[in-house]
């Protein structure tokens, strides 16, 4: 089983790469798509923000092919087991095209398991370092709102002039919007807007010193604000970003949502006020009275008429005379950009990490004492002990393929002496746990007599194939009084992975039944050919 911190792991250095190639896919987007509406564009970050939160994790559950190959036959060779594996490989995606094949079925050179692994210390430093950051986002974004409730409780009901209120259920009217809550702060220097739980507006005090239109063009853009759910939306995209907030590119994607969605409330204001030169003209005359944008505190959580102080992209976004593009360009943008989008999450995808690297750091690369790595193919293969694996409070040994395909066989295995066991049934058992088993995998135990074998059985008749939960087997064979050695152990043939678990190996009763192949009985010879005309 693979631990969470191999996962947060692979998780967080997944991220590392992928986010800064899926920034550049959007903003390339965004490019292509010059000359649309703010809303078009702020949807396009959220797309690429929520694609950063889950493509580290869609790497992980990457599903890799698995070929067939032939089957291992009895051991003649001189290693403690042989094998003759024809190489028959299978394409399970059919007719997938060869880029898209490869993408999905191939893992890359540079990311196979068989690389060198990093020392067990690298992973869990990650898992800290990654949870630490998360935490740390947690708290922050905690204690933003716990300044908003303060805020709340300090503010008062907010008492318009009888001009003002005039403007006020006006803008309400324009949005259609009927029950707000209007309150006023002394520790806000402008306009801000939340939902706790309801739609509330909150208008600092010396905004009555404003002109009339000026104070309109704040409540459009705080109804805006209201019209949207900016609210909501953005304690959601906030909450959703403590997963990545340690990465400089996410904290980049949300100030481009930041931007687009103030741009998108000025679009909605400037609708609904007498258009979008008076709108800019307002919201310039309503800032030079409150200060610089730049001085303005940002209200905790609450979203302010000046959040983001990106003020003169703002106005420019309003006065500029945008070209608007024909139905075929803008289909043809949507459609690269899309395009874009697609190829680096199938990019990042393929080439993620796999958990299985990350969890490599747990496992040690060396036989466990008394035992040895053989088969046909040894070299294709890893075994150690894995720290991480624990079934019934013991870890446990692995048997791993180098690489995702492979040919051949390898065994954990260790041989000892007949001499206590001449005369005797033994049987070994074993708890084996499989993933990814390409061909088969299975225990298996064989008794020499010098160099002759006489009993053999490696569980082909009853194999472990695929991901197969802890499972125990028994291999039970009888030692003639002649015999001079015993070998055992867990094999491996093809790709894939097995740990072993809680193995014992001791003298049973008659009563306990061989698994070894029984030898048929002959049938009595004819005493006169038989069909030699082969009618029948």
């Amino acid at each position: 089983m693979q631990t969470l911190s191999s996962f947060v792991a692979a998780y967080a250095l997944n991220a590392l790469w992928q986010l800064p190639l899926l920034v550049l896919a959007a903003a390339a987007t965004v490019r292509l798509l010059a000359g649309m509406r703010a809303k078009v564009i702020h949807r396009v970050w959220l797309g690429c923000l929520l694609l950063s939160l889950t493509l580290p994790g869609l790497s992980l559950l990457r599903d890799q092919a698995q070929p067939l190959r032939g089957l291992l036959t009895s051991p003649q060779a001189a290693m403690p087991l042989a094998a003759q594996a024809p190489n028959v490989q299978h394409n399970s995606h059919g007719a997938l095209p060869p880029l898209l094949s490869y993408l999905w079925t191939e893992r890359p050179a540079w990311n196979s398991e068989h690389l060198f692994p990093p020392p067990a210390i690298f992973s869990k430093t990650i898992c800290l370092l990654y949870i630490a950051s998360v935490l740390f986002a947690f708290v922050r974004l905690a204690w933003g709102l716990w300044l908003t409730r303060g805020l709340l409780k300090t503010a008062k009901t907010a008492v318009l002039p009888p001009e003002l209120q005039k403007h006020w259920n006006s803008c309400m009217a324009i949005f259609g919007q009927e029950r707000i809550e209007l309150l006023s702060s002394s520790k806000l220097s402008s306009p801000a807007t939340l939902n706790w739980p309801r739609p509330i507006v909150i208008l600092p005090v010396n905004l009555h010193d404003a002109e009339a239109s000026e104070v309109a063009a704040a409540f459009c853009h705080e109804l805006a604000h209201i019209q949207r759910r900016d609210f909501l939306c953005n304690l959601l995209y906030e909450s959703l970003g403590t997963l990545l907030f340690f990465h400089p590119a996410l904290h980049w994607i949300r100030r481009r949502i930041q931007e687009t969605r103030e741009l998108a409330c000025d679009d909605l204001a400037a609708d609904a006020m007498a258009g979008r030169h008076a709108y800019a003209h307002s919201l310039l005359q309503l800032t030079q009275k409150m200060r610089t944008a730049a001085d303005i505190p940002q209200p905790s959580c609450a979203l302010g008429i000046f959040e983001g102080e990106f003020m003169e992209k703002r106005i420019m976004n309003l006065i500029e005379k945008k070209t608007k593009q024909t139905r075929l360009r803008l289909c043809m943008s949507m459609a690269l950009g899309s395009c874009l989008v697609l190829l680096s999450c199938a990019v990042a995808v393929a080439f993620g990490l796999s958990p299985l690297l990350a969890h490599a750091s747990t496992q040690a690369d060396q036989a466990p004492s008394g035992w040895f790595l053989a088969g046909s193919k040894p070299a294709n293969y890893r075994t150690g002990i894995d720290s991480a694996v624990i079934h019934d409070g013991q870890p446990s040994a692995y048997l791993q393929s180098q690489a995702p395909t492979t040919d051949g066989f390898g065994t954990l295995m260790q041989t000892i002496s007949a001499a206590n066991y001449a005369g005797k049934r033994v049987r070994l058992r074993a708890t084996v746990k499989s993933q990814d088993v390409g061909e088969w995998a299975g225990m298996w135990m064989r008794v020499d007599k010098e160099q002759t074998m006489v009993a053999f059985d490696n569980m082909q008749d009853r194999a472990i194939k695929g991901t197969q939960p802890w499972t125990t087997f028994d291999v039970v064979l009888d030692v003639p009084q002649d015999a001079t050695s015993i070998s055992f152990g867990t094999l491996l043939s093809g790709s894939g992975k097995v740990w072993v678990n809680h193995v014992t190996f001791e003298a049973v009763g008659q009563e306990t039944e061989t698994t070894g192949a029984k030898p048929s009985k002959k049938a009595p010879l004819s005493t006169s050919p038989v069909n030699l005309d082969f009618k029948e």
